[in-house]
């Protein structure tokens, strides 16, 4: 399992990569540290967070490489993602997105900088 991250978003995001933080790809279900409120709806919602590497990550034991480095995921979250995943930005409404092989998985990640 990978991520790419395109160079567009990669450029965007490279702000919140200070020597410290790691990234971290939630699938808000409402588990884990920085989910307040589950999703109650039937689409699949992510948030791609940068955190404090000292951060509570005991929820979050997928590791996923990337072009940018390492992506910490809950494992039972894998169900719903791609072997090979892009992390794209639509310059024009600044929303990013998470597509797999199989298509979008995601239309509006949101990005959070929590470090």
């Amino acid at each position: 399992m990978e991520i790419t991250f395109t160079k567009v978003a990669a450029d965007r995001l490279q702000k919140f990569l200070k020597p410290g933080v790691k990234m971290v790809l939630d699938f808000d279900d409402g588990v884990g540290p920085f989910s307040k409120e589950a999703n109650c709806t039937l689409s699949v919602a992510y948030n791609l967070l940068f955190v404090n590497q000292d951060a509570d990550l005991h929820d979050f034991g997928l590791v996923i490489p990337s072009n940018l480095g390492d992506v910490y995921a809950k494992p039972y979250s894998k169900d719903q993602m791609d072997e090979k995943m892009t992390i794209d930005v639509n310059e024009k409404y600044l929303r990013y997105s998470l597509s797999g092989q199989g298509g979008e998985i995601d239309s509006s990640m949101g990005v959070k900088d929590l470090a």
